[in-house]
């Protein structure tokens, strides 16, 4: 009886957790800009508060905000500037205190500028727009400011600490960083970012047809898993077309496992029973240690996960089934998953969203011996009214790709249920880069 899905996933974390303790030179510290994409190796935590000083969010003058409580058009509030903080200043210079005749003191802030020690305290900034400007006559240069209605306390005021705090996780270990996260970490001084270097997978296609030209086929499967590896921030190289024969198969495949080179090796096609699927037989001679070879899944049943030997280390095989819509699916829910596991990373989470049926869901029922499968089918997926609804893609035969243009997630039915039963499924990003985070 195939091994099922939930299985092999069991056995590829543990295969992962034991490669992953054998690997060296894992980290490796990148520039912030060239960070986005790689996965952190470590918790990199703020080593200071933003902002660290009380700044003001306007442009304005920094007042106590107590003497404009009964400020008004006819009886403005009087202050007199004492000097001017621009962002970036260092504002201890300014000595602002209540002159002789009782005028209230400020001083003029920009937009950053942080808060002066004043006596009394200043806790509030008034925007310029809502000022007046004078000069007193007798006074030489001094200025004053005029305030016509009273100001909030803390008005146009940001308290240090209010956006990130000391020690806040901003990525946490083994999550992917994030366009979205380098302005916080440019915020708190990170100039370059410790990351997991990158694995490095090598990509065969296999198949006569593919490397003769006339009756050829054209090879979908180099280009496609070779693109979707990079898509995931892995060095992913396309190693060429092989022929159908075990020979060239087992030179090439011992050659680059004893290169060291690459953590995972990959090809498509030849995993089945016919004539010419001859990966399990040069995996037998090589005396590979077969994790699984066939699963209970649907499409991808022949699927082959496997351990090829070298001098000192094993290093990683999937034997991808030939079909492209096949080779996508288990790439997506197998290749994947074990490289989130040798990354460190947790098991993807997938999006909930309610199932819509299309016309012809009839097609693709999860019926009679295939309920004891998972299956697995491209679809679109939607936000309609607050919550996620997603269709299944007509014409699921892993054999047509024109369906795939408009797919943008996998749906993944588990086994003992039908599609049309199914209420709430499963989803996954067509493409495995837009996987926000480890969970």
């Amino acid at each position: 009886m195939a091994l099922s899905y939930s299985a092999a996933l069991e056995r590829l974390q543990e295969v992962a957790q034991s490669l992953r303790a054998c690997r060296t030179r894992q980290q490796e510290s990148v520039p912030l800009e060239d960070a986005v994409g790689r996965i952190a190796s470590c918790d990199l935590a703020s080593p200071k508060s933003t902002p660290e000083h009380d700044t003001s969010a306007m442009d304005g003058y920094a007042i106590r905000s107590q003497a404009t409580t009964a400020a008004s058009l006819e009886n403005p509030a009087v202050f007199r500037i004492h000097g001017t903080v621009a962002a970036g200043d260092d504002p201890r210079h300014l000595v602002a205190v209540p002159d002789g005749d009782g005028v209230e003191p400020c001083v003029e802030i920009m937009t950053g500028g942080i808060f002066p020690d004043g006596a009394p305290e200043f806790d509030a900034c008034v925007k310029v727009e809502d000022t007046l400007l004078a000069t007193a006559r007798g006074r030489g240069c001094e200025r004053y400011v005029l305030v016509t209605k009273p100001v909030n306390p803390n008005a146009n005021r940001r308290f240090a600490g209010n956006d990130i705090g000391k020690g806040d996780v901003i990525v946490k270990r083994g999550e992917t960083i994030r366009l979205s996260h380098l302005m916080p970490l440019a915020s708190v001084g990170f100039e370059s970012a410790p990351v997991l270097r990158k694995l490095r997978v090598g990509v065969f296609s296999t198949g006569k047809e593919l490397v003769r030209g006339k009756g050829g086929a054209a090879d979908v499967n180099g280009p496609y898993l070779t693109a979707a590896l990079r898509d995931m921030a892995v060095d992913a190289d396309f190693l060429g077309t092989l022929d159908d024969d075990p020979a060239t198969l087992q030179y090439h495949l011992q050659r680059e496992a004893d290169s060291a080179l690459y953590d995972v090796i990959l090809t498509s096609g030849a995993v089945s029973v016919g004539k010419f699927d001859f990966v399990r037989q040069v995996l037998d001679r090589m005396s590979a240690e077969i994790v699984f070879h066939g699963l209970a899944i649907r499409p991808g049943h022949p699927v082959l996960f496997a351990l090829v030997p070298s001098a000192d280390r094993k290093t990683a095989f999937f034997g991808l089934p030939g079909n492209p819509g096949a080779a996508a699916a288990c790439f997506r829910f197998l290749v994947v998953p074990y490289l989130r596991s040798v990354q460190g990373q947790g098991l993807e989470q997938a999006e909930m969203a309610s199932l819509r049926h299309s016309p012809d869901h009839n097609r693709h029922k999860n019926t009679g011996p295939g309920r004891e499968l998972d299956s697995f089918r491209h679809g679109v997926l939607e936000a309609i009214n607050g919550g996620l609804v997603v269709e299944a893609t007509e014409q699921q035969s892993p054999a047509k790709l024109w369906p795939f243009i408009r797919a943008n997630c996998w749906i993944h039915v588990e086994r003992d249920r039908e599609l049309e039963e199914a209420g709430l499924v499963k989803c996954y990003p067509i493409s495995p880069g837009n996987v926000a985070a480890a969970s």
